[in-house]
C-alpha cells in the first residue's frame, strides 16, 4: 500500500519534470542549467513531500492500530461486563429464590404457629368438656365399659273420630266400618305408655368393639293392667342385644333388635334405623318393620356398600280365612298351642296369642349402597309356613323381594323417603299387621300375596322446629276357594261368597254369622311437627302434634264391600335425657 501511493506520488512530480524536459531547447546553455536546479529543487520538495506523506500515513496507521486497541479493550470491557451482569443476575435470582423461601418458610411458621393455637384451642375445650362431662356425666364408667342411659318420658292424649279401644297403637286393619257402634262414637285418651327407657353398654377389647343395648316402655299388657285407677301397666321389652363390631368390618348382632328388612338411616347399623318421627305408636301403614329375636352378620365395605344375612325368628300370623277345617293345628290359636308346655307359658290365660309350631327361621338379606349422595337398599326375605291335619303335615313357602331409599333433596334440611315390599306371605311384616296365610278347605297353607308401599318427607326448617309427612299403603291380594261342606262355599282369602251383610249393623241379630269382610287394602296419611321448647344439660323438651287420615277398604262380598274411615290426632310432650 505504502508503495502503491509513494509510486503515484513520484509519477505526479516527474510527469511534469519529463515535459518540460522534452519541450526544452538545447541550444543554450544557461536555459539547461537553470532547468536543471529547477528539477533538484522540485525533486527535493516531492521527497520532502513525500516524507510528510509517509509521516501522516504512518500517523494514520497509528491511530488505525489504536482505534483497534482500543476496540479490543472495549470488547474486553463489554465482555468483563457481561460476564459480571450474569454473575448479578445469577446472585438476583438465588437472592430472590432465598428470599421466597425465606417467605414460605416464614408462611409455615405462621401456619404452624397457628396450628398450634388451634390445637392449644381444641385441647383447653377438651379438657373444659372433660372437667364438664367429670361433673355432669352423661354417661357412666364401670369396669372398663361406659354405661350411657338414654330415653324419654311422655304425656299424650289422642282423640279418635272412631272408637278403637286403643292405647296410642292403632289398629290400622280393624278401622271400624261405616254403621257400627264403634263407627258413631267417638274416643279420647290420655296416655303415659309411650315413655322409654334405654341403656347402652360398650366397651373394647382388642380391637373390637363389644355393645349390648337395653329397651322398654309401657304398651305391655297384664291382667292388673287398666285405666280405672292407678294405670298400672308394665314394661315392654323392645330390644335386647349384644354386638361385636370388629375393625376388618364385620358385624354380629344376636338378640331382639329390629328385623334387617326395615330401613337404615346410614349404612346398616343398630340404633341407625328409619323408625318415623309419628306420635302414633303403630307408626304409619306402609311401613315394613318387625322387632324379633335374631342373629345377624354385617359386611362394611369402605362405608361405601353394605350386605347383610339375618336368620330370625319365623312366627306365622293367625291365618285368616272363611272357613277352617276341623282339627287344624300349628297356628298361634290352634289347640297344641294353647296348651302350656314345660316350666314356661307360652300362652297367657285370656290371651289369644300364643305359638305358631314354625317349621325353619325367616331368612334375610340385604344390600345398601352410598354412591356419594342418597342411600338405597335391595333386600329379600324368604319363609317357610307348616301346619298339621287329619294326620299330615303340609308346608308352604313364601317371601318378598323390596327396595328403599332415603335422599336429601336439601342436606340437613329435608330428607325424601320411599320404601316398598312385594310378595307372598309377607303380611306380619307391615304396620297394618295383614294376614300371612290363609287356608284352603283341605287345610293346605296358602301365603297371601301383599305389597307395602310408603313415602315420606322430613324437614328441618329451624333447629328447633321439625315436620313431617308420611303416607302409606298396604294391599292384601285375594285367594279364594268353594267349600262344598258351607251353605255359602265360601273359602279362603277374599272370596264373593263371604256374606257381609251384618258389617254396617249396631246390634247383629243373635244367631246371625258375624261381618265376615277380609281387608283388601289399608292406607294412611300422617303430618305432624315436634318442637323443642328447651334443650340444654338438663335435657331437650319437645312438643308435638300430628293428623292422621286412616282408610281401610275390604273384598266385595254379598251385601257389597264394607269401608271404615278414621281421623285421629294426637298432641304430645316429650322430655328427653341429656
Amino acid at each position: 500500500m505504502r508503495r502503491f501511493i509513494s509510486g503515484i506520488l513520484l509519477f505526479t512530480m516527474l510527469a511534469p519534470i519529463s515535459l518540460l524536459a522534452q519541450d526544452a531547447k538545447p541550444t543554450k546553455k544557461k536555459a539547461a542549467k537553470k532547468a536543471t536546479v529547477n528539477v533538484e529543487q522540485q525533486l527535493d520538495q516531492f521527497q520532502d513531500a513525500l516524507k510528510q506523506q509517509q509521516s501522516q500515513i504512518q500517523q494514520q496507521q497509528s491511530q488505525i492500530q489504536q482505534l483497534q486497541q482500543q476496540l479490543q479493550q472495549s470488547n474486553a470491557l463489554i465482555q468483563q461486563q457481561s460476564t459480571q451482569l450474569q454473575t448479578s443476575v445469577q446472585a438476583a435470582s438465588q437472592q430472590a429464590a432465598a428470599a421466597q423461601q425465606a417467605a414460605s418458610n416464614l408462611s409455615a411458621s405462621v401456619a404452624d404457629l397457628k396450628a398450634g393455637d388451634a390445637t392449644l384451642v381444641q385441647t383447653v375445650q377438651a379438657d373444659q368438656k372433660t372437667v364438664k362431662d367429670l361433673e355432669n356425666p352423661t354417661a357412666l364408667h364401670f369396669r372398663g365399659v361406659t354405661i350411657t342411659p338414654g330415653g324419654w318420658a311422655e304425656s299424650t292424649f289422642l282423640f279418635r273420630t272412631r272408637n278403637e279401644n286403643a292405647d296410642i297403637t292403632s289398629n290400622f286393619g280393624a278401622t271400624p266400618f261405616g254403621g257400627s257402634a264403634n263407627d258413631k262414637l267417638t274416643e279420647f285418651r290420655g296416655s303415659a305408655r309411650g315413655t322409654r327407657l334405654t341403656m347402652l353398654v360398650e366397651g373394647n377389647t382388642g380391637t373390637t368393639k363389644l355393645s349390648g343395648y337395653y329397651e322398654i316402655d309401657f304398651l305391655g299388657q297384664a291382667p292388673t293392667g287398666n285405666q280405672v285407677e292407678t294405670n298400672s301397666f308394665v314394661p315392654r321389652q323392645r330390644q335386647l342385644w349384644m354386638q361385636a363390631e370388629m375393625s376388618n368390618g364385620w358385624t354380629f348382632t344376636a338378640g331382639q333388635f329390629w328385623s334387617g328388612m326395615t330401613t337404615d338411616r346410614k349404612g346398616i347399623a343398630t340404633r341407625a334405623e328409619f323408625i318415623p318421627t309419628t306420635i302414633e305408636g303403630s307408626y304409619i301403614i306402609g311401613y315394613t318393620y318387625v322387632r324379633q329375636d335374631a342373629v345377624r352378620a354385617v359386611r362394611n365395605f369402605n362405608n361405601k356398600a353394605w350386605w347383610l344375612f339375618e336368620v330370625a325368628n319365623p312366627e306365622t300370623s293367625q291365618p285368616n280365612s272363611s272357613y277352617t277345617p276341623a282339627g287344624l293345628l300349628g297356628f298361634n290359636n290352634s289347640s297344641n298351642a294353647s296348651t302350656p308346655n314345660g316350666s314356661t307359658l307360652n300362652y297367657l290365660a285370656g290371651s289369644t296369642n300364643g305359638f305358631s309350631t314354625n317349621l325353619a327361621p325367616d331368612l334375610i338379606s340385604k344390600v345398601v349402597f352410598e354412591p356419594g349422595w342418597g342411600h338405597f337398599e335391595i333386600k329379600a326375605l324368604g319363609r317357610a309356613f307348616r301346619d298339621r291335619i287329619n294326620g299330615g303335615t303340609l308346608h308352604s313357602y313364601g317371601g318378598g323381594i323390596g327396595a328403599s331409599a332415603i335422599l336429601p333433596i336439601i342436606p340437613k334440611k329435608a330428607d325424601f323417603i320411599l320404601e316398598g315390599l312385594a310378595g307372598a306371605g309377607i303380611g306380619r311384616y307391615g304396620a297394618a299387621n295383614g294376614p300371612d296365610v290363609t287356608i284352603r278347605p283341605d287345610g293346605k297353607i296358602v301365603p297371601l300375596r301383599a305389597i307395602h308401599v310408603l313415602t315420606g318427607l322430613e324437614t328441618h326448617p329451624t333447629t328447633k322446629l321439625d315436620w313431617y309427612v308420611y303416607g302409606g299403603d298396604e294391599y292384601f291380594g285375594r285367594r279364594a276357594f268353594v267349600n262344598p261342606t258351607n251353605a255359602l262355599g265360601a273359602a279362603g282369602y277374599g272370596s264373593s261368597l263371604v256374606n257381609n251383610s251384618d258389617c254396617g249393623l249396631e246390634v247383629i241379630p243373635e244367631g246371625q254369622p258375624a261381618c265376615g269382610a277380609q281387608n283388601r287394602n289399608a292406607f294412611d296419611v300422617s303430618t305432624g311437627f315436634w318442637y323443642r321448647i328447651y334443650k340444654g344439660s338438663f335435657g331437650t323438651l319437645q312438643y308435638g302434634m300430628q293428623y292422621a287420615y286412616m282408610y281401610r277398604a275390604t273384598w266385595s262380598g254379598i251385601a257389597g264391600a264394607p269401608k271404615g274411615i278414621d281421623n285421629v290426632v294426637d298432641s304430645s310432650f316429650r322430655l328427653y335425657l341429656p
